[in-house]
């Protein structure tokens, strides 16, 4: 008997691990990506990090890149640069800042919470932005898949 409660444990853990990880192959156990009106919802972690690093500046569809960041000075924040940009909130900032002034892009929108940051990637076509430990209901148009 000891044994099956054992294993009922071990399964139901197991069960809650992957249902948790299938959100988190989006980006990290803790990112997901989500983006507006592209054709191609299906991305690499290179293509990601390219995109938010401003290496390109059109979608295939011709739409503009819009980037949306939640950039407060909070622990979520500091996950998102270190993921993606392998920098801090602030070395973040002044590179966008570089890449603004040299005419090279324009500039991300900066918003405060998730919340801001879907209601921003729903209003713009071509929006793409990154949630960090979103519990609320996620529209799964709008989730971008991320392979390796």
């Amino acid at each position: 008997m000891r044994f099956i409660s054992l294993y009922i444990i071990l399964i139901g853990g197991f069960m809650l691990f992957t249902c948790y990880k299938s959100f988190g192959q989006n980006y990290s156990s803790r990112i997901a990506i989500v983006g507006n009106s592209f054709d191609n919802k299906t991305f690499t972690k290179k293509e990601i990090r390219s995109i938010f690093r401003g290496n390109q500046s059109n979608w295939n569809n011709g739409n503009n890149i819009i980037i949306v960041l939640a950039l407060d000075l909070n622990e979520a924040s500091e996950h998102i640069t270190e993921e993606i940009y392998s920098k801090s909130i602030l070395m973040t900032k002044k590179y966008w800042l570089g890449l603004v002034f040299q005419g090279r892009f324009e500039a991300p929108i900066f918003v405060m919470s998730n919340e801001e940051v879907l209601e921003v990637v729903n209003r713009n076509s071509g929006a793409i932005g990154v949630l960090v430990d979103y519990k609320g209901d996620l529209d799964t148009n709008l989730l971008l898949d991320i392979v390796e």
